[in-house]
């Protein structure tokens, strides 16, 4: 791809060399003289004969923007385009009452229950399972070795990477003479453009749904158990585990590894610290850490008396 059509698909200034030939896009540090790389800091060496920055870059032609990393994603997407082709595949097994849009893909070895419904333009890889009676909406992807149970509802424009387990029942027990399993009944409602990363597990609820809403983003590894309500426009990332019956607001971010106990509400707006574990509701609009968890700047206090004297005792 030219220079110039780069420039055209992420708005940006052309200088130098409009007519380049970018042969790939690769990181600062890997490119050479025929690739093209993001520079978000503009004195960065590197050997990329082109690059997208906010100032133009002395030897160098490439592509002025205002927000480097906007550039970064507008290319990338253009770059992503899906090259699917449409249809079944005759090595899929569909049952009898399952409702297939038109555009949709369908890979080989992947199950399909009855009473399914999948919208227009969804692409389910292979060796997915389907069970009865699930929805999924348009314009999904559903990657290879995905199993979506029973009682599940996904929106429209939802990802949903491979190895994901969506809708089996929860970690539930009853002491009597021995643990015997509590069975679940409830669901799985996924909203609109929720991504859910690779060997990811959402527990269906006992009773009730468990919730993931419009817009939250769920990373790789991440356990969700049954009942559990997450709000819109969330960023939960990778090993993170959040208990039973908990409840997540609106804009909430959760770092990696962070543990949530059973039955507690965290406002809106709040970002956990990576490693924290939360055994209390949280505040809206608060930055926590550490375990137990408590407010950040706290913590940042308490460290720093911490380490303070122990300064203080070696001298």
């Amino acid at each position: 791809m030219r220079l110039s059509d780069i420039g055209s698909i992420i708005g940006g200034r052309v200088y130098g060399n409009s007519e380049f030939v970018v042969r790939n896009v690769l990181p600062p540090e890997e490119a050479l003289e025929s690739d093209m790389t993001f520079l978000f800091d503009p004195l960065y060496k590197t050997n990329a004969g082109t690059v997208v920055s906010r100032e133009e870059i002395l030897g160098k032609s490439g592509i002025v923007v205002k927000d480097v990393k906007e550039a970064m994603f507008v290319l990338l997407k253009a770059l992503a385009k899906a090259e699917t082709e449409f249809g079944i595949s005759t090595r899929s097994v569909v049952e009898a009452g399952a409702e297939i849009s038109e555009s949709c893909t369908i890979e080989p070895f992947t199950v399909i229950r009855k009473n399914v419904r999948i919208g227009s333009g969804t692409y389910i890889g292979a060796q997915c399972y389907i069970d009865e009676g699930v929805v999924v909406g348009a314009n999904c992807r559903i990657h290879p070795n995905a199993t979506i149970y029973r009682h599940t509802q996904i929106g429209d424009f939802v990802v949903v990477e491979s190895n994901t387990v969506i809708g089996k029942e929860g970690f539930g027990y009853i002491k009597r003479e021995k643990y015997e399993r509590m069975r679940h009944i409830g669901g799985v409602i996924i909203g609109d453009f929720v991504e859910i990363g690779s060997g990811t597990t959402i527990d269906r609820g006992t009773i009730g749904n468990t919730v993931v809403g419009e817009g939250t983003k769920i990373d790789n590894q991440v356990h969700i158990a049954h009942n559990v309500r997450i709000g819109r426009n969330c960023i939960i990332m990778g090993q993170s585990g959040i208990a039973g019956s908990s409840k997540i607001g609106n804009n909430v971010i959760l770092c990696g590894q962070v543990g949530i106990s059973d039955h507690v509400e965290i406002a809106d707006d709040v970002i956990v610290y990576a490693k924290s574990g939360v055994f209390k509701s949280l505040r809206k609009g608060a930055k926590y850490s550490g375990t137990p968890a408590r407010e950040h700047s706290a913590v940042l206090k308490a460290l720093a008396r911490l380490y303070g004297e122990k300064k203080n005792e070696q001298s």
